[in-house]
């Protein structure tokens, strides 16, 4: 191994790219991960460069990124108790949730929320209605989940003043209902969202 010691910024570079799912180098650097530093995670093969072409360029521009290796995701799951990590398919959204984390202080960072968390969070809180006794709520949320209607959010944090927050990467293909089930999902565990644009 090229890196003989961890550091809790590592932990946090680690737990960044494993919600957004992929990372750019100029976000790595605003959370104290230098370009050295990702270089030898790149020669321990624990994540690898990955890169798309940017739309907005006529001519071919291809915008580097990072995500995880197989090593890479055992290595996290083993030190770090960190047993899942977003798909690296959607380069251009995963990147720019990665911005998005990666420029809010550190202590938020620290308190993000990926979005299987946030699904099992909506999970429990529809169960809880039906605990509840609020019957036809939990009926409407069943069958909205069964045909698919409600869509975790991105990220919660919780902010400096304490208040869990929530964002969303929204990219061209979002149509009113995919936003909708974002909605739901917010009003279900009861923390505002935020919307971005990729």
């Amino acid at each position: 191994m090229h890196i003989k010691k961890f550091y809790p910024k590592d932990e946090r570079f680690f737990k960044v790219l494993a919600t957004a799912g992929n990372i750019r180098s100029i976000d790595a650097h605003k959370i104290d991960i230098s370009d050295t530093r990702l270089k030898n995670m790149i020669k321990d093969h624990l994540i690898k460069e990955v890169s798309y072409v940017n739309p907005k360029h006529k001519e071919v521009e291809s915008c580097k990124s990072y995500c995880f290796t197989d090593k890479g995701k055992q290595f996290i799951h083993k030190k770090y108790g960190i047993d899942r990590t977003q798909s690296p398919a959607a380069i251009r959204h995963n990147c720019k949730v990665a911005e998005t984390i990666c420029s809010l202080q550190k202590r938020e960072i620290d308190t993000i929320k990926p979005e299987w968390e946030i699904r099992d969070q909506m999970k429990e809180a529809i169960e809880n209605l039906r605990d509840q006794g609020e019957l036809e709520r939990y009926d409407e949320y069943m069958e909205m989940l069964r045909e698919q209607q409600l869509s975790a959010i991105d990220f919660t944090y919780v902010n400096m003043q304490g208040v869990e927050c929530g964002i969303e990467v929204t990219t061209n293909s979002y149509s009113d209902s995919d936003i909708a089930g974002k909605e739901i999902c917010s009003e279900i565990i009861n923390v505002s969202v935020s919307y971005v644009s990729a």
